[in-house]
């Protein structure tokens, strides 16, 4: 692996409806990402370990994994892009919450900064999103949508599934 094939920075996250079984095509842009607030988790494997009343350790079996989850903070989330997110209703200038946390799942895409003349992008087709409004409002801090988008596979009409999330360099 090159030095230049690696996931550098955040240039934008874009987020939108899946398609069929397959990453949506009308993604909504988003470009102002918080400073270190992106965290990418693949699905981890757990396990467990049997004890006896002779051994502390006389099995360890595999467990049900962690999903993978993408993990970030976004400024300046308004209008339809708040009802994306968040759910509720915007009308001109007021974005009112939904009475209750809305079921979403959307299709996320973050694509990395240019390193050598090639960047990087990371696709959950089909993600479970949890969005909330989240910050501490002074001076120096500002209101921030905290968003976890965690990855299912995808699956189209036809019963074919995709791959839960891929990562792929791009050389325009």
């Amino acid at each position: 692996m090159a030095k230049n094939d690696n996931v550098l920075g955040v240039e934008k996250i874009e987020i939108g409806p899946p398609g069929d079984g397959i990453m949506g095509a009308s993604l909504t842009e988003f470009n102002v990402v918080e400073l270190n607030s992106v965290v990418f988790s693949g699905a981890e494997a757990n396990e467990e370990t049997i004890t006896t009343e002779q051994e502390d350790a006389y099995l360890t079996i595999a467990s049900a994994a962690n999903a993978t989850t993408l993990e970030f903070r976004l400024f300046e989330v308004w209008d339809a892009a708040a009802e994306l997110l968040l759910g509720g209703d915007f009308d001109t200038d007021q974005w009112d919450a939904p009475e209750s946390v809305p079921d979403t799942y959307l299709s996320v895409r973050l694509t990395s900064k240019t390193i050598a003349g090639s960047y990087m992008e990371i696709e959950l087709p089909y993600a479970r999103i949890s969005a909330r409004h989240e910050g501490t409002i002074t001076r120096n801090g500002l209101l921030a949508v905290a968003v976890r988008a965690t990855a299912n596979t995808p699956v189209s009409a036809l019963d074919v599934k995709g791959p839960p999330y891929s990562i792929r360099k791009v050389t325009p």
